[in-house]
């Protein structure tokens, strides 16, 4: 089992940080590694179907958006390894200062679907470094397109 928590300081606006998770639903190949043939299949009212192929391999999401929360709530539906959620998620700091930095946090929640290990796998280690980096592209972009703005 797989349960950690991931964060990072950035320093934007709510409204940007949450247009960067957005950005990622819909493009995921412009903050993670190894996406090919990413695409949102359906999409309703905060729900959407997403696959794509990651390093090779088929996954399939369903994410329910809560933009008053700032969440963004992963859950797999079909991927090689896991089953589970992942949650991106923005918290703020401090309650009263509007400039205040924000985190941005992913809660991992994911169960290895079998200890029999087939061909190459990506161990967790992985996984986390990916998210990691992922992460970090997100922080990035969100404090240049602030700066900017």
């Amino acid at each position: 089992m797989l349960v950690r928590t991931l964060q990072v300081v950035v320093h934007c606006e709510h409204k940007t940080l949450w247009n960067m998770l957005m950005d990622r639903l819909q493009h995921p190949e412009r903050y993670m590694l190894g996406v090919a043939e990413a695409r949102v299949t359906e999409e309703s009212r905060d729900v959407y179907i997403c696959e794509m192929t990651l390093h090779g391999e088929r996954v399939k999401e369903r994410v329910l958006a809560r933009p008053y929360d700032g969440e963004l709530r992963h859950e797999l539906i079909e991927h090689p390894q896991f089953t589970g959620f992942i949650v991106r998620k923005i918290v703020k700091s401090a309650r009263q200062s509007p400039v205040a930095p924000l985190y941005l946090e992913y809660d991992l929640d994911l169960l290895r679907k079998s200890l029999k290990v087939q061909g190459v796998v990506r161990g967790e280690e992985e996984i986390l470094t990916d998210l990691e980096t992922e992460m970090q592209k997100v922080k990035m972009r969100a404090e240049e397109s602030d700066s900017r703005g």
